[in-house]
């Protein structure tokens, strides 16, 4: 017998969040991850690759330090543009990212099936440019707020993070979406807060896990080569970033449903549109044959 989807706006708790989270992963899996990579892994994968050549920089220059040889020249390709291309290449990586997950929920509510790959391209197509501004403004206010104290910023972030699905939801414009977002947070900031902590842990250990082999790789690389390991270090970091990403869908999923169940405690509309539907239901079981 098949699973019942997840109906996804509801109000949830806090263990409602995590296990509605992986139960929705685990109902989409082929489908979604299919979508992810397929759209945003092409993001993902210059992301890595600049991240990558940025990563073989950066070690070139702390491998001379470490042999006393202080170059002031090569030392500044630790803050060369290189490193302000990776930042926002890691942007524009995490605003896609963010956007398919958006748009992949908002077709399955809609719908209440699975959508195909060319389903969630023209939804991320319509929505991606407007996300990707606001998040980029989303993006620098943050670390404004982290750089002159460090509270307002965390206050920020998670304020904020339901960004993405407000406008691909709610269809909202930018100060519509920054003052929906504070509507939605009011009262609900530490559960919030929690949720996204514990979501951004799930998915860091998984990567970490990755992370990890990898390090034990090129470690045991060095070890038993006499040759440079900076080259090889730029490109385990890559592939690291590729597998590291599949695991965002986690966090995203979560903040989803958190987004939902925010809503949903403010306005009620998935108990109004049920309602609705058992009232325009006069008679639910009139298709249905007699068995004896």
């Amino acid at each position: 017998m098949a699973q019942q989807k997840i109906q996804l706006r509801k109000i949830r708790d806090f263990g409602e969040n995590f296990s509605d989270t992986f139960q929705f992963i685990r109902q989409e899996f082929k489908p979604l991850v299919t979508s992810f990579v397929l759209i945003a892994g092409i993001f993902i994968l210059i992301n890595a690759i600049i991240t990558g050549l940025y990563e073989k920089q950066a070690f070139g220059a702390i491998t001379d330090l470490s042999k006393g040889v202080f170059d002031l020249q090569r030392l500044g390709a630790v803050y060369s543009p290189l490193y302000f291309l990776t930042l926002i290449s890691a942007v524009v990586a995490y605003t896609t990212m963010f956007t398919v997950v958006a748009v992949y929920m908002k077709y399955v509510e809609e719908h209440d099936t699975s959508p195909a790959v060319i389903d969630v391209w023209r939804q991320f197509a319509r929505y991606f440019p407007k996300i990707l501004v606001f998040g980029i403004i989303q993006s620098v206010i943050i670390v404004a707020g982290i750089i002159l104290c460090i509270a307002p910023g965390f206050y920020l972030l998670t304020a904020l993070m339901p960004y993405a699905f407000i406008m691909v939801m709610e269809e909202q414009s930018f100060g519509a979406t920054f003052r929906r977002c504070f509507q939605l947070i009011k009262e609900n900031f530490w559960v919030s807060l929690g949720i996204y902590f514990v979501a951004g842990i799930i998915a860091g250990v998984c990567s970490a896990v990755i992370g990890i082999i990898l390090g034990l790789i090129v470690g045991a690389g060095s070890y038993f080569t006499t040759h440079e390991v900076s080259g090889a270090a730029g490109a385990a970091i890559s592939i690291f970033k590729v597998v590291e990403h599949l695991f965002y869908i986690i966090f995203f999923v979560s903040a989803g449903l958190q987004y939902y169940n925010l809503v949903e405690t403010k306005d009620g509309t998935g108990l109004e549109k049920r309602l609705e539907s058992l009232g325009g239901n006069t008679n639910p079981n009139a298709a249905i044959e007699e068995q004896y």
